[in-house]
């Protein structure tokens, strides 16, 4: 059998299972809450799975993979980020905002407050722009990995790759909304979780083990690869060791994956969704690190191609049907996040944006038509935007984080704030995210990644607990 074949038989077979997974998920979904929110019936497995992969996009598996290839030991400060962001969603946020959560359909919802709070509306207008404007690029990215996995499995052009990806994930989206996203995202976490073990395993036995895998890097690796902050020094090597674990700070703050917590069962086990979901990050980030270092010190990829680690591991190292699994599992990366994504940004329009339209019967087709014209547009943008999965999510991941992170945090610890200061938390942590995506060019030697995600972080964070006060003083 042809790998192009083999490919194909693989992803045929998993398009057909996500939209029979869609189709299923439409019968049980009656309205825009449902839609939504899936009537808040998750399951602490459904719960943790569906939360995770929702919040590790394409990202995890190729840009964590291509960032340890580029760089090698210091991708290692990227365990305490990543890892310790999921800890920071399960220990504190999830518990919490399951509890908290009343009414609200969305994070904006609850942040903003029930209707009749003061400068509820410029809170929900703030934050539902930011959320289209960053969630569009985060989707882009996601589209323009599936163009290129795409491209690697068949001979077509990545654009060409980006369109087929976007269709099956609008397809299933539209057709059973949150429940739809949730199921199937299970699915998708479980596929990944499995990649990220065997073809790790088997690209280290592939070099004979840990010690060869390292002895290999010797002498394929400069020696800022071989050193945990890559050669840095002084303030430079904190704000690169800085930079790299903030970004487990942003994990509260993305809507798409905390919209999970709101959406459990009251009755489901915190506990058993706890362990699922911490377990899962440890396996994902820890498999990814080490294939990019044995993609060094095994084979040679040209200059920019970095990202490219797990198709060229993949197709190295499996038969045809396995590596297009391993694509499956590529896309279902893709897919999981892209397809919650799609839903908060049509709850952004037909639900904070509208609210004169809530309880309209025609509200859910509005929702589904709103999921088809982002889609559309974002499948627009994967087509022009600069290539490169790892720096278009953490821009847009920066700003969702250190806009709403700090804010929900503080709201879930400590009580309510005052509405003008929970305004200026978001605009503070969102505008100094966007800035400091681009501090590299201001300011020489700025790790961009401790402007953008730590420094932004702890503005709106300093701002919400002052709000909280001066709330509660009053």
């Amino acid at each position: 059998m042809e790998r192009s074949t083999a490919i194909l038989i693989a992803l045929v077979a998993y398009f057909v299972g996500l939209l029979a997974l869609g189709a299923l998920a439409r019968t049980r979904t009656h309205d825009s809450a449902g839609f939504y929110l899936g009537g808040r019936t998750l399951g602490p497995w459904v719960a943790a799975l569906a939360a995770n992969a929702s919040s590790s996009s394409a990202w995890s598996l190729v840009g964590t993979s291509g960032f340890a290839y580029l760089h090698g030991l210091p991708a290692l400060w990227l365990l305490p980020g990543c890892v310790g962001g999921f800890v920071l969603n399960w220990m504190v946020v999830a518990p919490r905002l399951r509890a908290a959560t009343g009414d609200a359909v969305t994070l904006t919802d609850f942040l903003a407050g029930p209707p009749g709070t003061p400068w509820r509306r410029p809170i929900v207008w703030v934050s539902s722009l930011l959320t289209l404007a960053s969630l569009l690029v985060y989707i882009a990215a996601q589209m323009q990995a599936a163009g290129a996995a795409f491209a690697h499995a068949f001979p077509l052009s990545a654009g060409l790759g980006v369109v087929l990806g976007a269709v099956v994930t609008i397809a299933y989206t539209l057709l059973g909304g949150y429940l739809a996203a949730s199921i199937t995202d299970t699915l998708q976490g479980l596929l990944m979780a499995g990649v990220a073990v065997v073809v790790p395993v088997a690209a280290v036995a592939h070099l004979g083990g840990f010690g060869e895998l390292f002895a290999a890097l010797e002498h394929t690796a400069g020696p800022d690869h071989l050193s945990v902050v890559g050669g840095r020094e002084g303030f430079l090597a904190i704000g690169f060791a800085a930079g790299l674990c903030g970004i487990g700070l942003g994990y509260p703050g993305q809507p798409h994956a905390v919209n999970k917590f709101m959406g459990m069962a009251p009755g489901a086990s915190m506990r058993i969704a706890r362990t699922v979901g911490i377990g899962w990050a440890v396996l994902l980030y820890c498999g990814m690190i080490v294939l990019g270092w044995a993609a060094r010190a095994a084979w040679q990829l040209p200059a920019g191609q970095n990202e490219d680690v797990l198709y060229v591991a993949s197709g190295k190292l499996f038969p045809p049907l396995l590596d297009g699994i391993v694509l499956a599992s590529i896309l279902a990366a893709i897919m999981s996040t892209v397809d919650s994504q799609l839903l908060v940004c049509a709850s952004c329009v037909t639900h904070d944006l509208r609210p004169s339209a809530r309880g309209d019967k025609r509200m859910l087709a509005q929702a589904r038509t709103t999921v088809l014209l982002i889609g559309a547009g974002a499948t627009v943008a994967a087509l022009f935007l600069p290539k490169n999965v790892f720096d278009n999510v953490l821009f847009a991941w920066a700003a969702l984080g250190s806009a709403f992170g700090p804010l929900l945090i503080v709201r879930l610890c400590r009580g309510s704030v005052a509405p003008a200061w929970a305004l200026g938390s978001i605009v503070a942590g969102g505008a100094l995210a966007i800035a400091g995506s681009y501090a590299d060019r201001w300011i020489d030697g700025l790790d961009r990644r401790f402007a953008a995600g730590v420094l932004s972080w702890g503005v709106s964070g300093l701002l919400a607990w002052v709000g909280s006060r001066r709330n509660h003083c009053n």
